[in-house]
């Protein structure tokens, strides 16, 4: 596009406070797909700067990392006096380029035209995939004002093409076949790209803005047979993997012994490291990770069903999108099957729909899917329909904290705590994660297990955990002392029931929303049990209690508190609450009734008691 054609989209700097930190007026990707199988891209781009650089470091230009190989085509500054300016610094070093500008100002436009391609053939028996996403959105304090892509192919070399929520801006479509050149073009434009509002817990942007996407592979059947072939042997055991396996297996009677000890050697004893192979768009096979002693996730996947399937137990391998990448759409556009995978894991068939297995990380155990996996997209790598499903959908049984505390209150408002907590999935995980090294458990028992309730905290130093449960769970105790339990108001001492923060400022704080909310996967998922024994100083009493009751919130989770006298001892008081949060993805036309339900069990949660002088 010309310069004068992008320029003439400027709208200024407001005069007040400005509305924006910049305007991309425009975006251009051309994609071609070349007779050789290697894809170049042309990405010409502007932006109206706003609000100027504050440092140095902000004056270096993120230029897009799409290929292997970059070379910059164009790169100056327009003033906004009508003048040009160039790079202080410019640098073509192959797949790393590098653009520093002069000092710019409010009303500058930056622009800037990149070639890239990949390094090699994508698609092929031989070659690594190929796919790229394309935005027509963009957040509101960085509207994108004009957004176009070209897709051209030749015979015999396609690329597949699908628009995702296209009926959420209007776009042109143009295709048509250039004979001079001998390719097919397909162009889209969006002369007006979605603008989406900046509110906190939203979904990705291609889970709620136009997005383009493009593949080597049209279905995933293209997909797994192409996978399927490149991996063709791995997972065949020879005879160093089989005698690993009986070594690891000896003595064990039961299957599901057999099934653990392999997992836990593969969790434990292969060092997480994600590390290139020499193939490098193909997972490490599995005689490279028993020489190295390390891989990633689908590395260790791969082991682990080859292990098994040395004793006579079938596995398949697991393509998962998890939770924390969060794009499921691109997974299931309906005309391009783009491999935008993150995570790899293993599946045992079987009765109540089989058995999935992440031995990732050292901190795994066999138990509950992790809840990043859980509720995820993936696609499985068996014999069945070639076709993205979701993970099982866990339960808030599954992931959490089931807490003990007894406290002993002092007469000036300090006291004793001791504690002793069971955690299940998710947070079992942690735990290890967090406690297996000894000498820095008391920091974490101190930062997040006990300072979000009470401050000014001593920690007992000595803290027993025990991280290899049944079910992979994890249990911790430990002890602490609080100079600050309880507050003094006048004569009598306050104790609040809950930690400072409300779920409302942390999850729901807009009184409306436009968009989503997409709860964490550690958020939900989730329970958390808590019974607390508390036990007044000598002279003082429990006053009047305050109610319990429950919030119940439907399919969105449930919360309950208990707040009685112990019937045994005069001075001791027993709590219990009880917090679920289930659904994770609340709609729009949900966010109402949802949100007052966070209100409720904050209003029912946040409780405190009071301590009376006796009488």
């Amino acid at each position: 596009a010309k310069s004068e054609t992008i320029l003439a989209r400027r709208k200024g700097v407001p005069t007040g406070a400005p509305d924006v930190a910049d305007r991309e007026l425009h975006w251009l990707r051309a994609v071609r797909m070349h007779a050789d199988n290697r894809v170049s891209q042309l990405i010409h781009y502007a932006r109206e700067i706003v609000i100027a650089p504050r440092n140095q470091q902000e004056l270096f230009e993120p230029i897009p990392p799409e290929g292997d190989l970059t070379e910059i085509l164009k790169a100056r500054v327009h003033r906004k006096d009508g003048g040009v300016a160039f790079p202080v610094e410019e640098h073509n070093d192959g797949s790393r380029p590098r653009i520093r500008w002069p000092e710019l100002e409010p009303g500058d436009t930056v622009e800037v035209a990149i070639r890239q391609w990949t390094s090699t053939a994508v698609g092929g028996r031989g070659d690594a995939p190929f796919y790229f996403l394309d935005y027509a959105g963009s957040p509101a304090s960085h509207p994108l004002l004009y957004n176009e892509v070209i897709v051209e192919t030749m015979p015999g070399h396609p690329l597949y093409v699908d628009v995702l929520n296209d009926k959420l801006a209007p776009y042109k479509r143009i295709e048509k076949e250039d004979k001079e050149r001998g390719v097919h073009v397909l162009q889209l434009i969006w002369d007006k790209p979605l603008i989406l509002p900046e509110e906190p817990l939203a979904p990705h942007t291609s889970e709620i803005a136009p997005v383009i996407v493009g593949s080597t592979f049209k279905t995933w059947a293209d997909f797994r047979k192409w996978y399927s072939e490149a991996i063709r042997g791995f997972t065949e055991p020879d005879e160093e993997v089989r005698r690993i396996a009986a070594e690891l297996t000896k003595g064990k009677r039961t299957r599901e012994e057999k099934l653990r000890a392999l997992f836990e050697f593969v969790a434990d004893d292969i060092r997480y490291v994600n590390y290139v192979s020499g193939e490098w768009w193909l997972p490490n096979r599995p005689q490279q990770l028993l020489a190295r002693r390390e891989g990633d996730c689908d590395d260790k996947a791969i082991l682990l069903i080859t292990l098994l399937r040395s004793i006579g137990i079938e596995a398949q391998e697991v393509m998962v999108q998890t939770r924390m990448t969060g794009q499921p759409s691109v997974l299931l556009a309906k005309n391009a099957a783009v491999p935008m995978f993150d995570h790899g894991i293993a599946f045992l068939p079987g009765p109540n729909g089989g058995q999935y297995l992440d031995a990732t990380s050292p901190q795994s155990r066999l138990g509950p899917i992790p809840s990043m996996d859980a509720r995820a997209v993936a696609l499985r790598m068996d014999n069945g329909p070639a076709e993205i499903v979701q993970l099982p959908p866990s339960s808030p049984d599954d992931h959490g904290a089931d807490v003990s505390w007894q406290l002993s209150i002092a007469s000036d408002g300090s006291g004793e705590l001791t504690g002793e907590e069971r955690h299940s999935g998710d947070g079992a995980f942690w735990l290890r994660t967090n406690l297996s090294q000894a000498e820095a458990r008391a920091q974490y028992v101190e930062d997040v297990l006990v300072a979000p309730w009470f401050s000014s905290i001593d920690l007992d130093k000595t803290i027993d955990f025990r991280g290899d449960l049944p079910k992979g769970q994890a249990l911790v105790k430990y002890k602490a002392r609080s100079r600050a339990m309880a507050r003094r108001e006048g004569k009598d001492l306050v104790l609040p029931l809950s930690p400072a923060a409300t779920y409302g400022s942390q999850i729901a704080p807009l009184p409306t929303r436009t968009l989503p909310v997409l709860l964490p996967s550690y958020f939900a998922p989730s329970h958390q049990n808590r019974t607390v024994r508390a036990v007044a100083p000598p002279g003082m009493t429990w006053g009047e209690l305050p109610p319990g009751g429950d919030a119940n919130g439907g399919e969105f989770g449930k919360a309950h508190l208990e707040i009685a006298r112990d019937p045994r001892d005069p001075r001791a008081l027993i709590i219990k609450r009880s917090v679920v949060f289930d659904q994770h993805l609340i709609p729009v036309e949900k966010y109402t009734s949802w949100r007052t339900w966070v209100q409720q069990v904050d209003a029912l949660m946040h409780k405190e008691v009071r301590l009376v002088e006796a009488k």
